[in-house]
């Protein structure tokens, strides 16, 4: 009986120890597709490849990732504008409402909180959702503002796939959330550039979290944005899907659909598992800022987000910054703590700004990566394996 037992006890351990584990639980890291690889096979070797490539992996991301936003840019009337008396050291407050699409039946309220002190126009920080709770320090610093509910545009709620304004606006289209939001960002930059105290052509767009991978969506959509700051982005942000540390989350948590597959073109949740045979990853998603500047900010502790992930991102995108002659372009910053956006983030953020903007010194302790001593491994990716290209 004894000796029964015991085996069982093996077998059952054994059985354990074989059972797959849950994706959080596993580590990952497989080499990037090169971005500066056309479909052809051909290298990139010159900024105006640059531009044929870059057409064909935007195409790629939005077809497989994100859906497809607009492909003509709507008008955005100015329904209102008040500038309310409420003042702070620092700034004002301008409330305005806007509205967009094919009939003008997207509705977003801009809340802008603009510098009093130093001449403008100032440059602006679009932050898509809700404030930050270091507002005061930006205007301090000469910098306006601007945020904007995302709900307005779809609610991205957990596990409850709503039809928002902006898809019903646009039935045809397969958007997600994230696509949604980072397409308001441009509309509310629209309304910035008939502000008279405000100067767009120094634009950063910027969010945490969810609103972090809208962000650089943003970015990698609108050129106009000149500084792109993910903020703990994360999975479907500014981290790869196939590098990842125990305790990330993965493609696979991610678009479950009782979690947030909504945010995304659910074409990408045939990937999980696969993430070999994306045509993409997201460092294709940074290289899409080059040449202007992108700036990942994540938590050492952040392992949730994959900060791991980050990291190659950041190393993976590099080829293109260096092609195009902006190695500094791409940054990266890591610090202490976990997934917020804190003051020391947005300091980083205003450095960085200073430096791109005003000429400024370049800031100190950039691209102080988790894992120093890791190196990013590249391969051309087979485009005629991949059967929905």
């Amino acid at each position: 009986m004894r000796i029964a037992l015991m085996s069982y006890v093996l077998l059952f351990s054994v059985m354990s120890l074989a059972a797959p584990l849950p994706p959080s639980l596993l580590s990952a890291d497989d080499p990037l597709p090169d971005p500066l690889v056309m479909k052809d096979g051909s290298l990139v070797k010159t900024a105006e490849q640059w531009k044929a490539r870059r057409a064909e992996i935007l195409n790629d991301i939005l077809a497989i990732q994100f859906g497809h936003m607009p492909a003509e840019t709507p008008e955005v009337k100015v329904v209102k504008v008040h500038d309310r008396l409420k003042k702070t050291e620092y700034g004002k407050f301008r409330r305005a409402v806007i509205t967009t699409g094919p009939n003008q039946e997207i509705k977003i309220q801009v809340l802008l909180r603009i510098p009093i002190k130093g001449k403008g126009p100032f440059p602006v920080i679009v932050k898509i959702g809700n404030g930050h709770p270091d507002e005061e320090g930006m205007n301090k610093r000469g910098y306006a503002i601007a945020t904007f509910n995302t709900a307005e545009l779809d609610p991205g709620d957990e596990g409850n796939d709503i039809v928002g304004p902006a898809q019903m606006a646009y039935p045809d289209l397969d958007w997600g959330s994230l696509a949604t939001w980072a397409w308001g960002a441009s509309r509310v930059l629209d309304f910035l550039e008939t502000q008279e105290d405000i100067d767009t052509s120094r634009s950063i767009v910027t969010g945490h979290s969810r609103t972090g991978k809208a962000a650089l969506l943003a970015g990698a959509t609108d050129e106009r944005f000149k500084l792109v700051v993910p903020n703990g982005s994360g999975c479907g942000g500014a981290s790869t899907y196939r590098n990842y540390r125990a305790g990330a989350e993965t493609l696979e948590l991610l678009t479950r659909e009782e979690r947030w597959l909504f945010w995304m073109h659910k074409d990408i949740r045939r990937f999980v598992g696969r993430e070999q045979e994306l045509p993409f990853d997201q460092h294709f998603m940074r290289a899409l800022i080059a040449p202007r500047v992108v700036l990942s900010n994540d938590g050492y502790d952040d392992t949730w987000a994959n900060n791991f992930g980050t990291q190659v991102c950041y190393q993976g995108a590099q080829s293109v910054f260096e092609l195009l002659g902006v190695p500094k372009n791409n940054l990266a910053k890591f610090r202490e703590g976990g997934h917020t956006f804190n003051g020391e983030d947005a300091g980083v953020m205003l450095d960085v700004a200073d430096w791109y903007f005003n000429a400024g010194d370049f800031p100190e302790n950039m691209n102080n990566l988790p894992e120093p001593d890791y190196e990013v491994k590249l391969f051309p990716f087979k485009y005629s394996a991949c059967a929905s290209l």
